[in-house]
Parts: C-alpha cells; sequence; structure tokens
C-alpha cells in the first residue's frame, strides 16, 4: 500500500499543483499552511496532519481522503475483517520515527515467515481517481441553496461576497441558482467567509461539493445546516451512543409521541416553524436509519421518561410498546437509570456519540442544546462524553432488566388506565 507522501505527490503532479498554490489556497480557505510545510508533507518529513488539512487537501486535489491516506479498503468495501484490521494497524504506525517503523517492519516479516506467507511485494502507488466529474441538476440545486443560506445568515451581499473572493472568482448568483458548481476549494473559502467553522458542518457542505454523495432529503434549505449535518453523520454511523433524560430517543418514538414531544419543547429546536414541519424531520430521520438498516443503536434514557405523561394513555401505551419491541432487536441496546438510588447520573443533558467506519475518522459527539446542537470534535471532550456514557453503560439496567422495566411500567400504566 503506497504511503500517503507517495499519494500526495503523485496527486499535486497529475493535477499540476505546486505547493505553492495548494498552500495559498488552503491559506485563503481558512486552514493556513505553508509552502514548507506542504513540501514536507510530499516528502514524507511530515506525517502526522490534522485531519482538516487531510480534508482540505483531499478537496484541493479532487480525491477523497481515503485515497489520500492509502485506505483503498474505505473505497472498495470488498475486503474482509483481517485485512481491515491490518489496514488500520498501518494508519496506527503513522507519526513513528525511522528506527521504529524499521523495527515494527521486521516484526511484520517475521509474523509473515511464521505463517507461510510470501514476502510482502514492493508498494506501488496507485493510479490517481479522475477529478470529479460535473455535479448532476440535483447536487448543484441543493448545494446552490444551503450556499444561499449561509449567505444570508452572515448578512453579506452578493457584491460583498464577490469583492471578498476577488472579482471573477466566482459567479454567486450562478452557483446560488444551481447553474453552476463551484469548485470545492471555493466552497471552502465561501465557508470561511461565512463563519461556518465547525469542522463536521464544513465537510457535510463540502462531500456535497465535491460530488462524494448525491442530494439527500437533509440537504433540503429548510433544514438547518448544524441539524443536517447532524442528519448527514447519523446515517454514516456504524454505531450511534444517545444518552436522553427527558424524552424517548427520537430514533424510537412514535408518530403520536413525536408530536407531543415536539408540541412540549417546540418546533424551533429543530429549525422549523410548525410542529407538522419539525415532525416530518423526525419521521424522515427514522425513515433513513430503517432503510440503511445497518447502525448499532445503544440508547440509555431515565426512568423519569417512562413515568412522564406527555400524552394521552393510549398513545403512551403504544409508545411503551414500541420500546419493548426495540429493546429486544439486535441491533437496539436499551438501557433505563433508574430513578430510585442510581449509582451515576452525568451533570449534563442529553447527548449523542458517533463512531464510523473508516479507520482515519474518529469519533464525534453531539451535545443536544436548548436552541441548537453542538458537534463536537475536540478529542478531550469527545473522550469525556465516553467516559460518561461508559459509565452510565455499567451502571443501568441490562437487557432483560430492561424489558422487564418497560413491562412493569407497562402494567403500571394500563391498570390506571383501565381505573
Amino acid at each position: 500500500m503506497a504511503n500517503f507522501a507517495e499519494r500526495l505527490d503523485l496527486a499535486l503532479t497529475k493535477r499540476g499543483y505546486t505547493g505553492a498554490q495548494v498552500a495559498s489556497a488552503l491559506t485563503e480557505a481558512g486552514i493556513p499552511i505553508t509552502r514548507a510545510y506542504v513540501s514536507q508533507l510530499r516528502t514524507g518529513k511530515q506525517t502526522n496532519p490534522t485531519l482538516q488539512v487531510l480534508r482540505a487537501l483531499a478537496s484541493c486535489l479532487q480525491v477523497s481522503v481515503g485515497w489520500l491516506v492509502g485506505d483503498d479498503y474505505v473505497e472498495s468495501g470488498a475486503v474482509d475483517d483481517l485485512q481491515l484490521r491490518a489496514a488500520t494497524l498501518g494508519l496506527a504506525a503513522s507519526g513513528l520515527s525511522e528506527s521504529s517503523l524499521v523495527v515494527l517492519r521486521g516484526v511484520v516479516e517475521l509474523a509473515r515467515k511464521a505463517e507461510g506467507l510470501p514476502e510482502e511485494p514492493e508498494a506501488a502507488v496507485p493510479d490517481i481517481p479522475e477529478a470529479a466529474t460535473p455535479l448532476g441538476d440535483p447536487q448543484r440545486r441543493a448545494l446552490g441553496k444551503r450556499l444561499h443560506g449561509l449567505r444570508k445568515a452572515a448578512r453579506l451581499s452578493v457584491e460583498q461576497v464577490e469583492t471578498a473572493l476577488g472579482k471573477g472568482a466566482a459567479a454567486i448568483p450562478a452557483v446560488e441558482d444551481g447553474r453552476l458548481a463551484p469548485a470545492p476549494i471555493t466552497v471552502e473559502r465561501l465557508l470561511t467567509l461565512y463563519g461556518v467553522t465547525a469542522p463536521p458542518i464544513r465537510e457535510y457542505v463540502l462531500s456535497l461539493a465535491r460530488g462524494e454523495r448525491e442530494a439527500a432529503w437533509h440537504d433540503a434549505q429548510s433544514v438547518p445546516v448544524w441539524l443536517a449535518a447532524a442528519y448527514a453523520l447519523e446515517q454514516r454511523a456504524t454505531v450511534i451512543r444517545t444518552y436522553q433524560p427527558q424524552f424517548v430517543p427520537p430514533l424510537l418514538q412514535t408518530e403520536d409521541y413525536a408530536r407531543a414531544a415536539i408540541t412540549v419543547t417546540g418546533p424551533a429546536t429543530l429549525g422549523q416553524q410548525t410542529v407538522d414541519e419539525a415532525l416530518a424531520l423526525v419521521l424522515a430521520r427514522q425513515e433513513a436509519m430503517t432503510r440503511d438498516g445497518s447502525a448499532v443503536l445503544w440508547a440509555v434514557i431515565d426512568e423519569s421518561v417512562l413515568a412522564r405523561s406527555i400524552v394521552g394513555p393510549h398513545v403512551q401505551l403504544r409508545q411503551l410498546d414500541v420500546l419493548i419491541e426495540s429493546a429486544k432487536r439486535p441491533n437496539v441496546s436499551l438501557h433505563v437509570v433508574p430513578m430510585d438510588d442510581p449509582v451515576y447520573v452525568p451533570r449534563t443533558g442529553p447527548f449523542t456519540l458517533w463512531r464510523f467506519a473508516e479507520a482515519f475518522e474518529p469519533d464525534i459527539a453531539c451535545a443536544h442544546g436548548v436552541e441548537s446542537d453542538e458537534l463536537i470534535t475536540d478529542a478531550a471532550a469527545v473522550e469525556a462524553y465516553h467516559q460518561a456514557f461508559t459509565k452510565l453503560s455499567v451502571t443501568t439496567t441490562t437487557r432483560e432488566e430492561t424489558v422487564e422495566l418497560l413491562n412493569a411500567h407497562r402494567e403500571r400504566l394500563s391498570r390506571s388506565f383501565v381505573k
């Protein structure tokens, strides 16, 4: 497998960029790096670029991050678990000193001989992917509407944007109308100009600009960009961990319960004007998760959620039935923090953690706030949420105890309803 420096060198050569040009483009896009740093990455003297720099380089050179770091298995999706673990081990070696790498190579050679495997052939740099094909009409329109909304939110006129970028850099009206697809590096600059700094939100918009995905339901202009980014992350996640101390997790809500929860909290928490509009987002989110069906949902709720009455008895009973059914599904792990004598209760509101299949992509946390969600990428902050969830997981009900507790609450509600 070719290393990062070799792939970067190939991409720069084939795309016709100099190190100075790439450094200038990334700096203008809000990711300041120097020509010397690009040269060090290209020659292998620097081996640990941040994920933000990797994504910016990939955007500028019109390749995927996976191709750039040598994750061919990410592109093909046709390798087995052993290959995946081997590739992950290779990524873990990134940044080691040359002397450490020599030792590691020796260990690998000994292991291959011990298992009767042939010597590893000289790694060859794979061909660079073709430059991204032009965006289709739905992609251009979705990207244009998103950029239009971000410009309006930043309170900038078309003239101000074109002046800031430099005359002729981008035809903003044509971009926003969906008639013209801007270069990904131009979108980087626009996002910086519009004050979009959160890496997950930038990546959400850029993945569309690079043509890496089709326009999706959450690309609608009515969905706030922070929420759309969260929905996109959720759909890519392989493991979803969520703590909900107030309501049933949205992915497990019935339609009637979801309507009641939105009515109580207000549709503005989902960036919508009406309850019906907010409910449509919850249902679309559930449909997308059901359609993909590959993610594992690990949910912890407070027992007060089961006792809190925000709907009539019929709706509450139906919601309990759905929770009981969900708790028995193999891809759902539902646990309850007891109201009486809990061992641990975190000093926080609801939050979610996402884990992804790509070996190079770290976990992301999401703190569900009053007016909007905060997407958290800082490693220390994400680890703090992980520790809180781990403590919850080992001090709450087991899967069997959860089903028993849900049935007990259902029986209690049924008796109350009969009376």
